[in-house]
């Protein structure tokens, strides 16, 4: 059902008044399930009476806050975030179930140019994943960052380029205005709502969300709204999964984030960050070790040298990494990192 620009208003507005002044949902006091470690097996198509089940393409431009929506809209923090861009270098599906219904959360690189691609040497995954998701999808939700006041006003170019006809005739689409907790007048938001909905050469949502997935604020109108929009068929992935990547993927990209936000500058992309070891521990507890190669010895001491207050780079790193797997594993997890360098 298509909206027009005076419902938008309307309907943005009381949400934002609704959600924005109310208590933040706080990820760590939600409800838990069971650790199970993942098989190979991923895609199984589930055979259940009167279920339903939504599979939702997550797309935007670098560090739209994307991945962090994810994490907050399944209520664990299974996809890699951080403060640089491309730190989600493939697509994820990240799955949340609720009572009879699966939503599958479809996680993409940010979207690129071809230039950019060749530019900055990225893997072919930022061109492609992103159509992957756009052809299996049943809704797609473009994220926009509100906070970034040179950007804000248009849907990146990049994303329109593979948004093509027959999928903007065949998927609904919704907006997703993130980082709102940056911007504190309303009025600002709704106009911005405004005037991406109402440009002539407009995409056409089926509904527009304000957002923070930094504080949750906004994000159960989205879910409910998601899970209203479920569609009756077998659920493809079993009730007590969270997502396609194993468990050893999903600890060594928590590193990878966590180093990104740690080191300055370009630093962390010359890291090679690799899984050494894993196994289930007791109690349903993980035990993992994993290795940090520097590419130069001045890079590595940047990551053990101590600080007076708080050790040094790598302890923070693994204290982090330990805190995040800890919530998207829903038990205590023991990490250690190691620091290889060149003599």
């Amino acid at each position: 059902m298509l909206f027009t620009i005076e419902k938008y208003v309307i309907r943005v507005g009381s949400r934002y008044l609704r959600r924005y002044f109310s208590r933040t949902v706080d990820a760590t006091k939600l409800d838990s399930q069971t650790f199970i470690r993942q098989s190979d097996d991923t895609s199984t198509s589930i055979r259940r009476e009167s279920q339903k089940s939504l599979r939702i393409a997550i797309l935007g431009a670098p560090n739209a806050g994307k991945s962090t929506l994810v994490n907050q809209l399944i209520k664990r923090t299974v996809c890699p975030a951080s403060s640089k861009v491309h730190t989600t270098q493939t697509k994820a599906d990240a799955i949340y179930c609720e009572s009879d219904t699966q939503l599958i959360f479809m996680d993409t690189p940010g979207v690129v140019s071809t230039t950019e691609c060749k530019r900055y040497n990225l893997a072919n995954t930022f061109k492609n994943d992103p159509k992957v998701s756009l052809a299996v999808a049943d809704i797609v939700g473009i994220v926009q960052d509100a906070q970034n006041m040179y950007t804000r006003h248009n849907i990146n170019s990049n994303i329109l380029e593979i948004l093509t006809e027959k999928i903007l005739k065949k998927i609904p689409m919704i907006l997703i205005l993130n980082k709102i907790d940056k911007l504190k007048k309303k009025e600002v938001l709704l106009q911005l709502a405004s005037t991406l909905v109402k440009k002539k050469d407009s995409l056409k949502f089926s509904d527009v969300f304000m957002v923070s997935a930094l504080t949750g604020d906004g994000i159960d109108d989205l879910r409910t709204y998601l899970l209203d929009s479920a569609k009756p068929r077998d659920w493809q992935y079993e009730e007590h999964m969270y997502s396609n990547h194993k468990c050893e993927d999903i600890i060594q990209q928590t590193v990878r984030a966590k180093l990104m936000d740690m080191l300055p500058h370009e630093i962390p992309y010359s890291l090679k960050v690799k899984l050494e070891h894993f196994e289930p521990g007791p109690e349903d507890s993980v035990m993992a070790m994993v290795s940090v190669a520097c590419p130069k010895k001045n890079i590595a001491k940047l990551l053990l040298r101590k600080n007076k207050t708080f050790g040094n780079r790598i302890k923070q790193v693994a204290v982090m990494s330990e805190q995040e797997l800890r919530h998207a594993f829903r038990t205590p997890v023991r990490l250690k990192l190691i620091v290889n360098f060149p003599t």
